[in-house]
């Protein structure tokens, strides 16, 4: 029987604000999903729903056949991993990863054993009798999740659970995780404000905005087609050229000031709307040129323009290019920072249309 988690219509009311704002997506059994979003978009408040730590005003969430809308947070197959840990300080470690255990009355002998067995699992054996005082960040962090995974849930939740560690820390945390959920195969819903982690550890992403989602989909999906101009912003960097779109028999273009270039047709796109496109700077490459005789053919955009900054970043080097009323940044791996361009001379800027995501709100 499938396990999978539905969240169905869900609507949370604080009062007067609606925090979260009829809700729904289903995550499959096994896999990894993130809930991604900035602050107050609704994101921890719909992890907690899940959970049972708030009830929601409208909308049911399910766990394969099974209701558990109303259902107490320990009467639930969920496990969470807290932003603060909540660990207790006056446990031991092997007491704090044993309790939800000995909260279910499993006894001493079967409990010492699943604690040694998650400990090694999170590469921390042996350390039963140590104080979580005498533990670093990213070992609280290590026991928090064992805790939590000990009980052995259907579903893990972790609600920004790297939040405290340092980026290098961080970065390694993420890549353990995610081979963690792998290799044990428990779904985990993860709640985080971090495009880089969303994109480093997801099997898909949710994103949130004011309560309501914005667009779902695989990383690679949510960088690569951005439907709406907050997710553009918000995930990685990106060029927002506005304009009015125009869609003829023949295709569909952009009138942008004074450049003109062709677009994918947007079927939800009105032609004479006034809207925005994205396109990822690594998708524009740049030559340096002195003739300023650019042009555009039906798949590739070609503009000339003048550098106005360079801005170096080691292996990286963001070009920032002045293209008559707009400005475009190119993104371009460094070999030799010799070889970049230098501030006021001319170059030329080139994409291919399907790297021009049409936003229609």
């Amino acid at each position: 029987m499938s396990s999978d988690l539905h969240v169905d219509g869900v609507t949370k009311h604080f009062g007067d604000v609606r925090a979260v704002d009829d809700v729904s997506f289903t995550v499959e059994e096994g896999t990894f999903v993130t809930l991604l979003g900035p602050s107050g978009c609704g994101k921890t408040t719909t992890l907690r729903m899940i959970a049972g730590y708030e009830t929601p005003t409208t909308g049911r969430v399910t766990l394969g056949d099974r209701d558990i809308t109303d259902e107490k947070p320990y009467q639930r197959p969920t496990s969470m991993v807290f932003q603060s840990y909540a660990l207790f300080p006056h446990k031991t470690v092997g007491e704090n990863v044993g309790f939800g255990l000995k909260m279910r009355d499993v006894p001493s002998e079967e409990r010492d054993r699943r604690v040694a067995e998650i400990l090694e699992l999170v590469e921390l054996p042996g350390t039963e009798d140590r104080a979580i005082d005498e533990l670093s960040g990213g070992q609280q962090q290590r026991i928090a999740l064992a805790r939590s995974l000990v009980i052995e849930p259907e579903v893990l939740l972790l609600d920004e659970p790297l939040g405290a560690l340092d980026l290098k820390l961080r970065k390694n945390m993420q890549v353990e995780l995610k081979d963690l959920q792998e290799e044990l195969g428990i779904t985990f819903v993860y709640v985080t404000h971090d495009q880089e982690e969303a994109l480093t550890m997801s099997d898909e992403i949710v994103i949130l905005n004011d309560g309501r989602i914005e667009q779902r989909g695989t990383p690679a999906e949510i960088y690569e087609s951005p439907r709406t101009r907050f997710v553009a912003e918000f995930i990685g960097d990106t060029n927002l050229l506005d304009g009015t779109y125009v869609a003829t028999d023949s295709g569909a273009y952009l009138e942008c000031g004074s450049v003109e270039f062709p677009v994918e047709p947007n079927p939800a796109a009105e032609s004479g709307a006034t809207l925005s496109v994205s396109i990822r700077p690594e998708k524009v490459s740049l030559e340096e040129s002195a003739a300023r005789n650019g042009g555009s053919t039906e798949t590739d955009i070609t503009l000339d323009g003048v550098v106005d900054d360079v801005i170096y970043q080691g292996n990286v080097a963001k070009i920032h290019v002045r293209i008559g009323d707009s400005e475009l940044i190119s993104e371009r791996h460094v070999v030799n920072s010799t070889d970049l361009p230098t501030p006021g001379s001319e170059c030329r800027v080139r994409w291919t249309k399907e790297h021009a995501d049409v936003l229609v709100e």
